[in-house]
């Protein structure tokens, strides 16, 4: 695989320039302190602790320059505003599939980046191979439901009372999306 920095670009809904690209090294303190912030805020993510410090953030840069794994960070105004990450199903037979996890920074909610994250990540999810990207999320994350809906990701299951969170015990959806039509 070669290495190349792709870069996408959207408007925010509110007119500011979204800019999507792959992670660099010299990210990982913004990568780690957004996922903290939204562990943190202890109803999107299911832990309760950010368990996690920058070198393993740059550790995880700099796999994916040698992996199939897919980091890509979102920019408002050259700002971070949230990331994205695709990493490939564990099992041998099912490496077209990519997990596809999602953070949007609080204060750039509802303006069209986790949209940019998510359309850029089908495009690099085809760049590295993978046909379905696979997510899941909270039962009562309306919103990302939503999103994940309006781009095509339909619903595949529920794992009932799956997580337990400080706000109670939470169902988990499990949604998925193929990419590329045989």
């Amino acid at each position: 695989m070669v290495y190349r920095l792709q870069i996408w670009e959207y408007r925010a809904k509110d007119g500011r320039q979204i800019t999507i690209r792959e992670a660099k090294t010299s990210d990982a303190n913004f990568l780690h302190a957004g996922f903290k912030d939204v562990v943190e805020e202890f109803a999107w993510l299911p832990t309760l602790s950010p368990n996690s410090n920058v070198s393993d953030w740059v550790n995880w840069i700099d796999r994916t320059r040698h992996t199939r794994e897919v980091l890509l960070i979102a920019l408002i105004d050259g700002e971070y505003a949230g990331h994205l990450s695709l990493q490939p199903e564990e099992w041998h037979a099912s490496q077209h599939v990519a997990k596809l996890g999602v953070i949007v920074r609080k204060d750039c909610r509802n303006n069209g980046v986790g949209r940019s994250l998510m359309i850029s990540g089908e495009s690099a999810a085809i760049a590295n191979d993978y046909t379905k990207i696979i997510l899941s999320t909270f039962e009562d994350n309306q919103v990302a439901r939503t999103l994940y809906s309006s781009l095509g990701y339909r619903t595949v299951g529920i794992r009932k009372r799956h997580f337990n969170m400080p706000k109670g015990l939470i169902d988990e959806v499990l949604m998925e999306k193929e990419i590329v039509e045989e």
